[in-house]
């Protein structure tokens, strides 16, 4: 594969909303493709060649399952549904190709490419979209590349995700899992009647449907939930926002063209599910 000069660089789009201390602690950018039977384990030895320098950590866990975001009526009463799998030969795992200091990290299985950036200490400054789709790209390529070379087959999207996790604080708050009001206006803390007892946690899940001309392609989910700080044994909410959707065609340009499209998503929901005293806090500097 060769990379586009569209692919290989990218500005930051000038009207997205902007924080110079966003509360980011992992961006994950992935490209699920069509399954690659012919890839197998004993190949993973080869391809780590590619990566060592840049990734010299290596480990096996379990593969991810295949998602798609699909779309229709559901019947109002929807038999429960089980899935029976027959394997031939064992499922082969998923590889974790890290850097030295698990900032960075690239997953690999038989449907899926994955690359993570992780942020390590509490000092560390999130190195932006851009510089991360970069490495991305470039892992992309030499996967690729080995596939053509050992006529193992092509990559062929069909679902891309994109996923930002934050861990907020609010500072001099002990009581932050009470004070989910102030985070998001997604939750108001209002009841229909008085009620005598104190709220411990809560928990807020949505879903959004994303279009395009009118037709759904993906969705947009968006969870705040309790959570420990385990370095410090400090109750934080960790916010997950994730954007899954379809490719118009199965290239990888496309693929990317989606992810970039999806980034800038993930920014305005972010923007749009939390409040302006959040904003003060994390410094935002765009244009409200």
């Amino acid at each position: 594969m060769t990379v586009a000069p569209e692919m290989s660089s990218l500005a930051r789009p000038a009207n997205l909303p902007d924080f110079r201390k966003p509360p980011l602690s992992e961006v994950v950018l992935s490209v699920q493709f069509a399954s690659i039977p012919t890839f197998r384990s004993v190949h993973v030895g080869l391809l780590w060649e590619n990566f060592r320098r840049e990734y010299p950590k290596v480990s096996e866990q379990a593969p991810l399952q295949a998602t798609f975001e699909t779309f229709g009526i559901m019947p109002a009463n929807p038999a429960p549904f089980f899935q029976i799998e027959t394997f031939l030969s064992p499922p082969m795992p998923r590889y974790w190709f890290e850097e030295q200091d698990g900032s960075e990290l690239l997953q690999v299985q038989q449907d899926r490419i994955v690359h993570n950036w992780r942020k390590r200490e509490g000092d560390q400054d999130y190195p932006r979209y851009e510089a991360i789709r970069s490495r991305f790209v470039s892992d992309v390529e030499k996967f690729t590349n080995f596939l053509t070379a050992e006529k193992l087959g092509e990559l062929r999207p069909n679902q891309c995700e994109i996923s930002y996790i934050n861990t907020i604080e609010i500072p001099g708050n002990e009581e932050i899992y009470a004070s989910l009001e102030r985070v998001t206006p997604l939750w108001t803390k209002r009841f229909a009647e008085p009620y005598p007892h104190e709220l411990e946690n809560s928990t807020v899940q949505s879903r959004f449907v994303l279009r395009d001309k009118g037709k759904p392609y993906g969705r947009a989910y968006v969870t705040f939930a309790p959570a420990m700080l385990m370095t410090q044994n400090r109750p934080v909410i960790r916010l997950e926002i994730t954007i899954r959707g379809k490719p118009r065609d199965e290239s990888i340009a496309e693929a990317f063209r989606l992810l970039d499209d999806e980034r800038q998503v993930v920014v305005r929901t972010f923007a749009a599910v939390t409040t302006p005293e959040m904003w003060d806090i994390w410094e935002r500097i765009d244009e409200k």
